[in-house]
């Protein structure tokens, strides 16, 4: 017997039992009673037609205006779409936004080529279709016949054309978007709740799927699109991921050989990170490191040497000072960018002061331009452009006297627009003004200012470095040989306690004529390590651990560049054979 087509598909998806040309069962959990089987059926095929507003317009001017933009502004503009949707950093597009299935399948391979979750990473119509075809068919959303054509119709130079200007439409079109498909959800939700309530499924149920499209439509009015009921079941999310996602399987199958990690130019910092901090595709950070020390001890110079480092090694790397203006921080790194980029193209670790002053740029140089101005300018673009050449990205941020919460928000605009982000530096702790709400005790508030941090760091997946001051007791502690505590960095343990590693810098004394005079070096003590300290073998492309615990690294500086000049750290462990 033939069965009607709507019929004949539920017998293929399993929805109802078809025997000697019969219907005679369908599935229990799916439909209770015959009134359930019409749910199904009327699901199937629906005998009203919901009235909602079309919204493909909107979508096809985002998508349109996406897909005829150079790589560059696409990312910006996609960053635009996501942070202006409220979606996390770490997290896809919801498909719902979208409402056909060819405009699914395209913003679900823009958005996750923004997220580096393809092969391909540039946005642009070839780079999108050789991805889409690339993927196993399980995760295509349409045909690739479907996807080509949809992409090549949005895509041609004189598509955008049909629908208005491209600069002015995009913010209209943003906005528009976001109303009509709240209003299109609603009343599919509405639609939808009547042919359930005509079914007599169970009161629960309908809840539940009300509960779950209302907060659909409240996160896309109040920016938060699909931060809210996103508990999925592991198992069923591995076998089919959600929303074109890509499963835990085959992200392990597909993963890379694991590479190097990124050094921050300081061997002595290295060692408490496991060699430093992982590219994207590796594991995420979330690590807090907090560096303390006395005021002119050259915190600030630590935290640019590692900044610039991981930049030149190829990661976007943000840098927020609320105690530097723009200017003081741009002089500080393009100064140690010129010494980093001069010491790569002579590729040897060091160089003698007469050799730096001659081919790199100085921070008074740059705060003060003198008669080489055009000279500086010329090596502070050429530090630049290797920058870009490596992958890297700097970026920037002065919040004059910031307080913890501006920090994050911040840090969290970084992480939205650029998902690569991998670590941050702060500068510094103390000098952040009160926030609001906080406890009137300074040491709680301080306590609950280190716990927003780590919260932070964790939440956004980097590596946060975070430079503080030393207390009294430290700075009195100067001249003494034993180490510094913890109980040093001023205000709080909490700092401590939540922190990855702590580093504890202070100037390295000896005894001149009965008076300890500063040999000009710094003592750099490794005051906490959570886990082994570890560095990258490059013999054997591999991380190795060292037996023991180093307890205190020496660091020559370089200040007329802001940078580190050495450290021992590295001699030290070669000399012991690894062990300590």
């Amino acid at each position: 017997m033939s069965f009607p087509h709507y019929i004949q598909e539920a017998v293929r998806l399993g929805l109802l039992v078809e025997e000697g040309g019969q219907i005679v069962d369908c599935k229990k959990d799916e439909v209770e009673t015959v009134l359930g089987t019409a749910r199904i059926v009327e699901k199937l095929q629906p005998t009203t037609t919901a009235e909602v507003e079309n919204t493909t317009d909107q979508e096809a001017i985002v998508l349109c205006r996406i897909l005829n933009s150079p790589h560059g502004t696409a990312r910006e503009l996609w960053s635009q779409l996501r942070v202006g949707f409220g979606v996390a950093h770490d997290q896809a597009i919801p498909l719902n936004l979208w409402s056909t299935s060819e405009f699914k399948a395209v913003g679900n391979e823009i958005d996750r080529t923004y997220l580096n979750q393809r092969d391909n990473q540039v946005i642009s119509r070839e780079g999108l279709i050789g991805s889409y075809v690339a993927l196993q068919p399980a995760s295509q959303l349409v045909d690739p016949i479907s996807f080509n054509q949809v992409v090549g119709n949005l895509g041609h130079e004189e598509a955008m054309a049909a629908y208005g200007d491209a600069g002015s439409e995009w913010e209209v079109a943003l906005d528009l978007l976001r109303k009509a498909r709240v209003k299109a959800l609603y009343q599919e939700m509405l639609q939808e709740v009547a042919q359930v309530q005509r079914a007599d499924t169970k009161l629960e149920k309908q809840i539940e799927f009300q509960q779950g499209r209302l907060m659909e439509c409240l996160g896309l009015l109040q920016g938060s699109l699909g931060n809210q009921g996103n508990a999925v079941d592991a198992v069923e999310d591995l076998l089919a991921p959600q929303n074109g996602g890509v499963s835990i399987i085959d992200q392990i199958m597909n993963a890379r050989t694991k590479a190097a990690p990124v050094s921050t130019g300081i061997q002595a910092m290295d060692l408490d990170m496991e060699g430093g901090v992982r590219p994207a595709g590796q594991e995420t950070g979330g690590r807090l490191f907090t560096l303390a020390a006395r005021t002119g001890i050259g915190k600030t110079v630590l935290g640019v040497h590692a900044f610039v480092n991981l930049a030149m090694g190829g990661l976007t790397v943000g840098f927020i000072s609320a105690e530097l203006d723009r200017a003081a921080i741009y002089a500080r790194i393009w100064a140690n960018a010129t010494k980093v980029a001069y010491l790569s193209k002579k590729n040897a670790p060091m160089a003698d002061a007469g050799d730096l002053m001659r081919n790199c740029v100085t921070v008074g140089s740059i705060e003060s331009p003198d008669k080489d101005r055009e000279k500086h300018a010329m090596l502070i673009s050429e530090a630049a452009m290797l920058v870009q050449a490596a992958g890297g990205k700097m970026l920037i941020e002065d919040p004059w006297g910031a307080n913890v919460d501006e920090v994050i928000n911040s840090l969290r605009s970084m992480k939205a627009k650029n998902p690569e982000l991998r670590a941050a530096v702060v500068d510094h702790f103390h000098v952040l003004g009160r926030h609001k709400g906080a406890p009137a005790s300074e040491a709680a508030m301080l306590e609950e200012r280190a716990y927003k941090l780590m919260t932070c760091a964790k939440e956004l997946g980097i590596d946060l470095i975070v430079l503080a001051q030393m207390n009294r007791v430290g700075m009195d502690m100067l001249g003494k040989k034993q180490p510094p505590g913890l109980d040093q960095i001023r205000g709080t343990d909490a700092l401590s306690h939540v922190s990855h590693a702590v580093w504890i810098v202070r100037k390295e004394m000896e005894a001149v004529d009965g008076k300890d005079e500063w040999t000009k070096r710094l003592e750099f003590h490794h005051a906490k390590t959570r886990g082994r300290q570890a560095y990258w073998d490059t013999s054997k492309e591999a991380m190795t651990g060292i037996n023991g615990n180093l307890g205190c690294s020496i660091l020559e500086m370089d200040y007329s560049f802001s940078s580190v000049r050495s450290d021992n750290t590295l001699s030290q462990i070669q000399q012991t054979g690894g062990s300590l």
